[in-house]
């Protein structure tokens, strides 16, 4: 690590910024103070080695091998999501993804954003829309043409460059959305110049080969990480079917083999040439962690994973603060050794049995309780119940305890999981 040079003083200026002498860079003096440390020790250390660019799909668009999923930066506050976006931008992170439609979010990004919208590539979300300040999907046009020209204004920009048709999972909900009225919208809006190009985003590999197939999206934006992708060629046959079985459980498909469903749209996804976007690298976290894991991989490693999938265009990791988003970009400076990932899939059994993504799709709750984090607190609880853990989970707005059983959230999630159990185990747990 480089050391900080004798004498080196921050500068001042107006609106409690900070500026690293002898760099571009600069935080927000209202950030939390690890943040803040964070910030300079990898500016003085001169960033990360240089970006990698590739091409997304047939769009030809040259977007950055790793790109950044905003969906972990949605509670913090203005300092920080100022903090990530500049971290972000000044890595040579170009493709920005934004699903959430909360207009106090959006208002957020698109102030720590402003002036550098010719620096990213920016991907919105039609289908999504705002209810009781929570995620809520829909496919009603009215509310998806009035949530697109809200996001649209927040951002300050007449168009985004990708424009997600949203979440769609379902055999139904794919013809809804690709050869119905909202598909109609979609064309309309991207005839207007509002949209450069059309993407698709999916967790079902066979939902996903239909799009990609249809001739009628560009990008797609699928989940992908080890866990999910233990490729055949990289394992004894014995393990490779093993992983199979345990797919097979993750993603409720009634295929035999789930893997080879993910391969073949891959393939169609080349044939086609899809950009495909990276999603969920770290499995919401449970890759990184000793809880389901023995012998956990790094983000660096998951990264290398993904990215020497020759289809995939760029990956869009999550980060909350600074110092997740440095943990990512450690990926530029490591070596071809801490890269390499084959003895991490060798010793593990990657049974991550149903686990909750903490994606939030199974939004709205009509009581308001935030399910992705309880359950994360939940999760992380179950390990070691400390008095952090307790806290946070006394601040959420509404407890586990006011859940009402009405099962929405279990039909809605993508991977297979009953949310409205874990919501059972909380209260359990915290007593709330």
């Amino acid at each position: 690590m480089g050391a900080i040079v004798p004498g080196t003083r921050l500068r001042f200026c107006i609106q409690n910024t900070i500026f690293v002498p002898g760099t571009s860079g600069c935080f927000r003096t209202d950030a939390p103070l690890q943040w803040r440390v964070t910030w300079i020790v990898w500016k003085i250390r001169g960033g990360v080695g240089a970006m990698n660019y590739r091409t997304l799909g047939r769009t030809g668009l040259q977007v950055g091998e790793i790109g950044l999923g905003t969906e972990h930066v949605v509670r913090e506050d203005q300092g920080m999501v100022n903090n990530v976006a500049a971290m972000a931008i000044e890595a040579g992170m170009n493709y920005f993804d934004f699903f959430w439609p909360q207009r106090d979010f959006r208002t957020k990004m698109g102030t720590a954003l402003k002036g550098k919208r010719n620096d990213i590539l920016l991907a919105g979300h039609l289908g999504v829309m705002e209810k009781n300040g929570q995620y809520s999907k829909t496919r009603d046009v009215a509310t998806c043409e009035d949530d697109f020209h809200d996001f649209l204004r927040r951002f300050d920009t007449d168009h985004v460059d990708i424009m997600m048709l949203h979440n769609v999972d379902e055999m139904a909900d794919l013809e809804e959305v690709l050869y119905g009225k909202f598909m109609e919208l979609a064309a309309r809006l991207k005839g207007e110049g509002k949209a450069r190009y059309l993407g698709f985003s999916s967790h079902e590999p066979l939902i996903a080969q239909r799009a990609a197939q249809s001739g009628l999206v560009d990008v797609i934006m699928f989940s992908m990480n080890p866990a999910f992708d233990a490729l055949g060629n990289m394992f004894p046959d014995n393990v490779e079917q093993e992983s199979q079985k345990r797919m097979h459980e993750l993603t409720r498909t009634d295929s035999q083999s789930v893997l080879a469903q993910r391969k073949d749209f891959y393939a169609v996804c080349e044939q086609e040439d899809i950009g495909l976007v990276a999603m969920k690298p770290f499995a919401g976290g449970w890759l990184l962690s000793t809880r389901k894991l023995k012998h956990p991989p790094t983000s660096t490693q998951c990264l290398e994973f993904l990215l020497d999938q020759k289809v995939v265009s760029t990956v869009v990791p999550g980060a909350k603060n600074t110092d997740e988003l440095a943990d990512v970009l450690r990926y530029f400076e490591a070596s071809a050794q801490q890269r390499d990932y084959s003895t991490i899939l060798a010793m593990n059994d990657w049974d991550l049995g149903k686990s909750c993504m903490y994606c939030n799709h199974c939004l709205p709750c009509p009581v308001q309780i935030n399910i992705g984090e309880t359950i994360r607190l939940l999760d992380q609880g179950l390990q070691k119940l400390t008095g952090e853990v307790k806290d946070a989970y006394r601040k959420l707005e509404v407890k586990a305890g006011e859940c009402i059983s009405c099962g929405a959230c279990v039909k809605r999630c993508p991977f297979g999981i009953d949310p409205m159990q874990r919501m059972y185990d909380a209260k359990a747990l915290f007593r709330m």
